[in-house]
């Protein structure tokens, strides 16, 4: 089992503005500011939660935000220069939290506890607009391959069949798209030391699951001509065989 690492990558401490930033009139106008476009292009609420990068140095003239969108709990990143104008990916993030709540209903229905993060490798690419459905989205961007990153509590009841089922029932929806999942294994300590982050997180990539101690870690990937790994591979891996 590997040891705890440092953390690192992408992960958003949960942190008020207020007390990352102290009270800052600076720093407090340019979350007003976002947090005022934001709703007006989008009337809905936003808060910044963080902010990260800041213009002032000869190379970087943005100031790079965290925001979550009140109403979803979505969090998404807002870049804006000192001309007041922003660049964001709030749609694409609800397009992906779209993606994941498929296979998280998946995996309520096995009786499991995880959450999912997800990569889509389209062919060709598309405007993602806020109100995009999952079947537009794949149709547009002739997606052949869906990749999600599973964080998974680690528990007797876990088999081959329920995890290549919550892949299956994915695969069925989505009606097209070869699916691949990487199921992340922790014990329930470490589980809910995860979670504690990710919550906060915009995005995740292998790398900052590796940081963690996980108990080990399976691959079941599904395409046209059926599961490419068998019940024993994946029964191997349940028992700790990848890490």
């Amino acid at each position: 089992m590997r040891k705890l690492l440092k953390k690192v990558g992408v992960f958003v401490m949960g942190i008020s503005i207020l007390s990352l930033l102290g009270c800052s009139d600076v720093n407090e106008k340019t979350a007003k500011v976002i947090e005022e476009k934001l709703s007006k292009k989008y009337n809905e609420s936003f808060e910044v939660q963080y902010i990260g990068e800041r213009w002032g140095t000869k190379s970087n003239d943005t100031v790079t935000t965290y925001v979550k969108a009140l109403d979803s709990d979505i969090l998404f990143t807002a870049e804006m220069d000192t001309s007041e104008n922003i660049v964001e990916n709030y749609p694409e993030m609800l397009l992906m939290n779209k993606f994941a709540s498929v296979f998280n209903k998946a995996i309520e229905g096995q009786g499991l506890d995880a959450s999912s993060w997800i990569r889509i490798h389209p062919k060709q690419s598309v405007e993602i607009t806020k109100d995009m459905t999952i079947e537009d989205y794949l149709e547009k961007s002739k997606s052949e391959y869906v990749h999600v990153e599973i964080v998974m509590k680690n528990d007797e009841s876990i088999t081959a069949e329920k995890l290549k089922t919550i892949v299956q029932q994915s695969y069925n929806q989505f009606n097209g798209p070869s699916i691949s999942a990487t199921y992340w294994l922790f014990n329930d300590d470490e589980y809910k030391k995860v979670n504690e982050t990710l919550a906060k997180v915009v995005n995740i990539v292998p790398s900052d699951l590796e940081s963690y101690d996980y108990d080990s870690t399976v691959f079941v990937e599904l395409t046209e001509n059926g599961f490419v790994e068998s019940d024993e591979e994946i029964n191997n891996s349940l028992g700790g065989g990848t890490n």
